[in-house]
């Protein structure tokens, strides 16, 4: 259920203005909605949809409704009066399966038809799930399938806030990121047998995923972020899928994971290498790993995007203190 403390009975108005407003156009906005939060770690102000410029609440109305029709329910696309959240409360974050998330599209768009603006919260399998963060979850989603052409089997709520993409200046110094020395960076520009760098496929994708930003910070977070969240783990040894195949699957060990990420940061004009060493992962067990860096003005930056608590330039899924590095690499010898 969701926040209810609006009025009941039918509320909701028609804008008037439909132009512009098609599913193309919806995933578009959407994924340009998602980068934003990604950058500047809060909600816009509005959000463009082809020619036109809406309120967050009004395109979260939307894009519940452009999910649901892409799900089979029958909703028409129409821009709305919808008013924004009054009090935004809850703090659930974690999985919801698709057919929790969908449920939760229906009972938002059923709350919005009542009281004529965005709930403060909706209940979900995980607890209150807060208004921005929901606006976050699902621009995801459509952000997802935009890229793939399906509904995902499940979305990761998270909170997103102020300090969700820390300055570049307080991580330079952590023991993960590395001093820029100077060296020739062609070779960290290249492709290589596992790293499909020229591929169409990641090409296409990592123009996509960067399009609309221009400093190189913001495009390696936005390729970060997207092989994070969409990227599954799996475990096995050294590289089985390659750069195009782990596209392709959607899952990947810790190298499998590298190489995409060193794939799509090159093919987007930022050199990466790989970091091969021993971590210890905070189960307290031990273990060979791989993962990225990218340059960014005068530093290279940890990219280890097998897990949703990690950040660029942010490790914290092992000790970053005690690892011991084995080798840094142009291409992976393994």
């Amino acid at each position: 259920m969701v926040n209810a403390s609006g009025n009941s009975g039918s509320h909701f108005q028609a804008a008037g203005d439909n132009s512009g407003v098609t599913h193309a156009n919806i995933l578009r906005a959407a994924v340009n909605l998602r980068k934003y939060i990604e950058t500047y770690g809060k909600l816009p102000s509005t959000v463009s949809v082809g020619s036109q410029k809406l309120t967050a609440a009004q395109f979260l109305d939307l894009m519940l409704r452009d999910l649901l029709k892409t799900a089979g329910r029958s909703t028409p696309l129409t821009v709305r009066s919808v008013a924004a959240a009054p009090n935004p409360s809850g703090s659930a974050t974690g999985k919801l399966s698709k057919s929790a998330y969908i449920k939760v599209a229906e009972n938002v768009v059923k709350f919005i038809n009542s009281n004529g603006r965005a709930p403060n919260y909706v209940s979900s399998a995980i607890g209150k799930v807060s208004y921005e963060n929901l606006v976050y979850a699902v621009s995801r989603i459509l952000a997802f399938h935009a890229d793939s052409g399906r509904l995902p089997s499940y979305v990761t709520v998270k909170k997103i806030s102020a300090s969700s993409a820390p300055a570049q200046s307080s991580l330079k110094k952590r023991p993960e990121n590395d001093p820029y020395t100077g060296e020739s960076t062609s070779r960290y520009l290249s492709a290589t047998a596992n790293c499909q760098v020229n591929d169409a496929a990641i090409r296409s994708l990592a123009a996509s995923l960067t399009s609309g930003l221009t400093g190189a910070w913001d495009k390696a977070t936005a390729i970060f972020n997207w092989v994070r969240d969409s990227i599954s783990y799996s475990f096995y040894y050294n590289t089985r899928y390659g750069a195009t195949g782990t596209l392709k699957t959607r899952t990947g060990n810790c190298v499998d994971h590298s190489h995409l990420l060193v794939a799509l940061f090159r093919a987007a004009g930022l050199a990466a290498r790989y970091v091969h060493g021993t971590c210890t992962f905070t189960s307290g067990n031990t273990y060979g790993h791989v993962w990225a860096q990218v340059l960014v003005g005068d530093t290279w930056y940890a990219a280890d995007a097998t897990s949703s608590g990690n950040s660029l330039g942010a490790v914290s899924s092992w000790n970053t203190a005690t690892a011991k590095i084995k080798g840094i690499y142009a291409g992976l010898p393994f």
